[in-house]
């Protein structure tokens, strides 16, 4: 396994931090997996997108991170994106799940420039960068969702407060967690891991599962909440 502070991301690095957790992608995915953190890594020079910047770091913490959500596989419908900012983990699974169908919502207009020249330039059909915020008193125009993905943008209970009105009957909120830090890197305000949530009316939980992820990189945890 390649360690931390490899000088670039390689195809054969990122395939090798993929194999190592048993994940396995279409056989043009690693390519266009590599081709979005290059770009992402290009534009942060310009406009904060990520704190992680170290090539392993990139492979582990941004993708691996992103397709541990292939474990909630297959995904139905429409999947939206909460707080998309550099596409993790939306992009990886409009890369990987062709199928699929993926909004990317960012209410900043910079990332969103980022997000239309990434889905662009590897030709993503399957995916639509939609700029707004949602906030409690705002409903956005973007109608109902069978999954919504959110890599620890608010603490767990807000985050399920604030997106089950956007999920379809029978729909499910994935929020990915991880402890100390969030997932992009930042100082995060999130709930303790472990903690239990205040669900909203019409949700009850599902899934849980907890990711160790290689290099000593920390752990991560997918929580399923569920809409009847």
């Amino acid at each position: 396994m390649t360690q931390p502070g490899a000088k670039r991301l390689t195809v054969a690095l990122l395939s090798d931090v993929l194999s190592g957790k048993g994940i396995s992608v279409p056989p043009d995915a690693t390519e266009k997996l590599l081709l979005h953190a290059e770009e992402m890594l290009l534009w942060n020079r310009s406009i904060r997108l990520t704190a992680i910047t170290d090539p392993a770091e990139v492979a582990v913490k941004h993708i691996l991170d992103s397709l541990l959500l292939l474990s909630f596989a297959p995904f139905p419908g429409r999947t939206l994106d909460f707080g998309s900012g550099a596409g993790y983990p939306g992009i990886p699974l409009a890369i990987v799940l062709a199928e699929a169908r993926l909004v990317l919502l960012e209410s900043s207009g910079k990332k969103c420039a980022f997000l239309s020249r990434a889905c662009t330039m590897l030709g993503l059909r399957n995916a639509e960068v939609v700029p707004g915020r949602i906030t409690a008193k705002t409903r956005l125009p973007i109608g109902r969702f069978e999954q919504i993905v959110t890599r620890a943008t608010l603490p767990p209970s807000s985050s399920a407060a604030l997106l089950v009105p956007y999920l379809s009957p029978g729909g499910r909120l994935l929020l990915m967690t991880g402890p100390g830090r969030d997932l992009r890197g930042e100082s995060g305000e999130g709930e303790a891991a472990g903690g239990e949530e205040k669900l909203p009316p019409g949700a009850a939980p599902g899934r849980r599962e907890r990711f160790e992820l290689p290099l000593r990189m920390g752990s991560r945890e997918i929580r399923e909440i569920l809409v009847r």
